[in-house]
């Protein structure tokens, strides 16, 4: 049995050379397990750099990523009048802070929103924007040999993720929901990072034969 995920779905190899695959040593069938894995890691691996599932179909394009553009920003810090362009929240060492250009002073400034006393203007607008996709690939971790790892024995062979990311693995490989943040929770759609094509099973089967028939 030669194992494509790490749920294991598995590819049955035709009974026949099944038959015949028995009839080789142990160590003959771990050698041509060793080889079938590294075969179907590689083509894995370019398939996931692909961003394919098994069928050929792409895979589900990440939703359009929203940027803020903020015009502005005016509000009362200790009892001084103060303006931003270009500003943005973010977590300082001692609290929630705003940054942004400082009119008056013209230099970048950050303010702890504890500071403020309130604010008299905020002018902003959303707006869609996807970066370039050669920026936006998916699975650029997951889609190295580092973390898909091969197992080769005289009874089969294995591609599957390594255990610190098999957890987001299947996530995506089965379009799961996952817990992003501590009140947030996303459904991802199925991308199919482990399975077998019809070549890789054209391939397989090949290999076999060619095993066979050398030995």
């Amino acid at each position: 049995m030669i194992t494509g995920s790490p749920q294991n779905d598995a590819l049955n190899v035709d009974r026949e050379l099944v038959a015949l695959l028995e009839k080789l040593s142990g160590r003959s069938r771990r050698q041509l397990a060793q080889e079938i894995a590294r075969d179907l890691r590689r083509t894995q691996l370019k398939r996931i750099a692909a961003q394919k599932n098994p069928d050929g179909s792409p895979f589900t394009k990440r939703k359009a990523r929203f940027i803020t553009v903020q015009q502005g920003m005016k509000f009362l810090w200790r009892d001084q009048m103060r303006s931003l362009k270009n500003w943005q929240f973010r977590k300082g060492r001692h609290g929630d802070m705003v940054t942004g250009f400082d009119i008056e002073r013209s230099a970048v400034r950050s303010f702890y929103k504890r500071d403020i006393q309130r604010f008299i203007e905020v002018k902003k607008n959303r707006i869609r924007s996807r970066v370039k996709n050669k920026q936006t690939r998916m699975f650029k971790k997951l889609g190295t040999s580092r973390y898909m790892l091969t197992n080769a024995s005289a009874d089969g062979a294995a591609v599957f993720f390594a255990p610190q990311v098999q957890r987001i693995a299947q996530v995506h490989q089965y379009g799961l929901k996952d817990r992003i943040r501590p009140n947030m929770e996303v459904q991802y759609p199925s991308r199919q990072l482990l399975g077998f094509t019809q070549a890789d099973m054209q391939h397989i089967e090949y290999q076999i034969i060619s095993w066979l028939t050398k030995t």
